[in-house]
């Protein structure tokens, strides 16, 4: 992966000598921004650029280039790769489109290419896209031109789309943040996103990992990267609806996943997820500061309105404006005279015009125990005050760097000033006091995830016997059927899930055999009939023996012709109906969900999703994630349910997921969660196996 951004020497192929084409703009690029490897171009005409000779052919350059580039028809694409592994080239960046994305789904010439690639031990980047950049060494793979490249950056970037990828090159340094390395990626038709993750979590001038992406290739192996990061990864992940799903698949040959389960991947594995361009800029500049390790902030604010607007913002990101101790009250009397304004949290500093004095009260603010992180709206006129507070800028990086908590400083002058200081001084800037709240919450928020997945524990154990399962999926396999409410209890079972009490039956008669604690429940059992409440084939609420027989006479006739069996149960006591379930995602694997149950499952659609296994830590976060939480805990007087029996439903049923990929969808609806320490009841169960 090192020879993609240090390499000593490169070739375009399909650069002219004679006019101006996209080729001949790398060559130019490079040459022009400094690198220092040699360069190389092939096309149809020998010549030279700017000095940079051009050949007819692969095969007669002077020496082998460490990477080759391609700018030519996708058709061509095959017989270059193959001229590229006979003269010893490994490594290949494919900028050409016109591959699947634009073939209605014809991949008989990526194959070509991959077994191309496969036969020499090629590696390659591609294709659709604009390959790589490292500002270090001046090396540029885009067909665009940079004009004074910086140096010295430790953001890394991954962008599925070229495009996207340019735009945010572009916008980096005009709020004061240097990119160090960039990674197109497009279709990902061999290297994907996951393997320059690794790289970039692995390099040592890499401190922020970004990325832009449309769609996952290896979910799994993305996860499994991402919950083990020291270094904070920050992704824009767009193709969230079937409008852009669409688009995606024509561009870069995107696979649409639930965007559900993306959200629960990032929470699981604290990846900062970035909603638009703004929020994603503001994620790189705050998580570059010490982090928000609590959410207990001070606002400091040289506008009495714009303190009223930061105590709003600070209320919507749930942080918790303390006051501020005695001590620090009196301190304050030391540094300035107030005249009118009171001492409090948001704390108004409209009476001081000296710099000096703004820097000490930030000085002592940092210093209470109490304060987690600093807001500071810094309103100014640039006409007076322009280099005063590049200076003041200064010293709050200083205090930052010396007290380890951040200060989020909204900047509030005139336009021309605030963009001049976003491009010129090293310290982030935002400009409002929302932005700067909001950037805040992505710091504590980050903290929080990180906290809890380096502390997420152990897997729950895996599923020591599978016999029955195995045996009911090629029953219904044969069958042609999914699993009966009977068989699919019974599989629940078998992954220590404690079901409620039941009895299978034929006949009213065989009622005289069995001694169920009233009231009860009768439950049809039909291959014809998966959905039996749309059959009418539940009965609740049973009281007596006497009545059971009757209601058992009277479905067997009702459904002569497709009762197997009925299954009595016992009714549950009361609860709050939970549902817990999960599916195989196509990117993903295994998924777990927890959520309100009942008939509210898709009412209210409140659920919380993670990849399984989860550990027990990971099945709480899901749970207190709910809206519908504060049921669990007990409202109005209601006795708290008892979610420890709720988190271990969760954990088992993630763990049969992992470990039986043939079930491809599982639902426990309802779960009735009884007071705590009574318990759950697992009422009734649907799974699917896979053909």
């Amino acid at each position: 992966m090192k020879t993609f951004f240090f390499p000593k020497s490169m070739v375009v192929v399909g650069a002219s000598a004679t006019k101006m084409n996209l080729g001949q703009i790398i060559l130019l690029n490079n040459k022009q921004c400094g690198y220092q490897g040699n360069l190389y171009g092939v096309g149809s005409q020998a010549g030279e650029v700017a000095g940079i000779p051009i050949y007819t052919d692969i095969a007669s350059l002077p020496e082998v280039p460490e990477v080759a580039i391609f700018l030519t028809p996708a058709k061509t694409i095959p017989d270059l790769m193959d001229a590229c592994g006979r003269k010893g080239i490994r490594r290949v960046v494919i900028e050409s489109s016109g591959f699947s994305e634009y073939s209605h789904g014809d991949h008989s010439l990526e194959k070509e290419v991959l077994d191309v690639a496969a036969r020499y031990g090629i590696k390659f980047v591609g294709p659709n896209c604009v390959g790589t950049v490292n500002f270090d060494i001046k090396m540029m793979m885009p067909f665009a031109f940079f004009k004074n490249p910086p140096s010295g950056g430790r953001v890394a970037m991954i962008a599925q789309s070229g495009g996207v990828g340019g735009t945010y090159l572009h916008a980096l340094p005009e709020n004061a943040i240097i990119p160090g390395k960039f990674v197109s990626i497009g279709n990902k038709l061999q290297l994907d996103e996951v393997d320059f993750l690794d790289y970039f979590l692995k390099d040592d001038e890499t401190d922020v990992v970004t990325m832009y992406l449309e769609g996952f290739k290896r979910g799994r192996a993305f996860y499994d990267l991402a919950v083990q990061a020291d270094k904070p990864v920050i992704v824009q992940k767009s193709n969230r609806s079937e409008a852009s799903a669409k688009i995606a698949q024509s561009h870069t040959t995107a696979l649409s996943t639930g965007d559900d389960v993306v959200d629960g991947l990032f929470r699981q594995a604290a990846v900062i997820r970035a909603e638009e361009e703004r929020e994603f800029l503001s994620a790189v500049k705050i998580i570059r500061l010490p982090l928000m390790k609590g959410r207990r902030v001070a606002v400091l604010s040289r506008s009495g309105g714009h303190a009223v607007l930061s105590a709003d913002a600070c209320v919507k990101f749930g942080f918790d404006m303390v006051p501020f101790p005695p001590a620090f009250l009196e301190k304050l009397k030391t540094l300035y005279l107030t005249r009118v304004i009171a001492h409090q949290n948001p704390l108004d500093l409209g009476e001081i015009f000296d710099y000096t004095i703004f820097i000490r009260i930030l000085e002592e603010t940092l210093k209470l125990d109490n304060i987690d992180g600093v807001l500071f709206n810094h309103l100014y006129a640039s006409t007076y005050e322009k280099e005063m507070s590049r200076t003041f800028l200064a010293g709050v990086d200083k205090l930052v760097k010396e007290y380890g908590k951040p200060v989020a400083v909204a900047m509030l002058s005139d336009p021309a000033e605030l963009l001049d200081v976003a491009r010129s001084q090293p310290y982030p800037i935002f400009t409002s006091p929302m932005e700067a709240a909001a950037a805040l919450d992505i710091s504590a928020t980050y903290y929080e995830r990180k906290t809890r997945r380096d502390m997420r524990g152990s897997l729950p154990p895996t599923l020591s016997d599978k016999r029955l399962i195995d045996s009911l999926t090629q029953r219904c396999r044969r069958e042609h059927r999914i699993p009966l409410t009977d068989e699919a209890l019974d599989v629940c079972r078998t992954a220590g899930l404690t079901t409620i009490k039941g009895w299978m039956i034929r006949s009213p008669e065989e009622t005289d055999t069995i001694s169920p604690r009233f009231p009860v429940a009768v439950k049809l059992i039909s291959r014809q009939a998966s959905h039996k409440t749309d059959v009418g084939g539940v009965r609740l609420n049973i009281r007596t023996r006497r009545s059971l027989r009757k209601v058992l006479a009277e479905m067997k006739q009702t459904f002569e012709n497709i009762a197997d069996a009925f299954l009595i149960q016992e009714m549950a006591a009361p609860g709050v109906e939970c549902f817990v379930g999960g599916r195989q995602d196509p990117v993903f694997g295994p998924v777990v969900m927890v959520g309100l149950g009942g008939i509210f499952i898709e009412v209210f659609k409140d659920t919380a999703i993670r990849l399984a296994p989860v550990t027990k830590a990971e099945a709480w976060d899901m749970v207190r994630e709910l809206k519908a939480y504060p049921l669990l805990q007990g409202v109005r007087g209601r006795q708290a349910a008892d979610v420890e029996a709720l988190v271990d439903v969760i954990g088992k049923v993630s763990a049969l997921l992992a470990a039986a990929p043939e079930i491809t969808e599982l639902d426990l609806n309802p779960v009735i969660v009884h007071p705590a320490g009574k318990g759950v009841s697992l009422v009734d169960a649907r799974i699917f196996f896979s053909e």
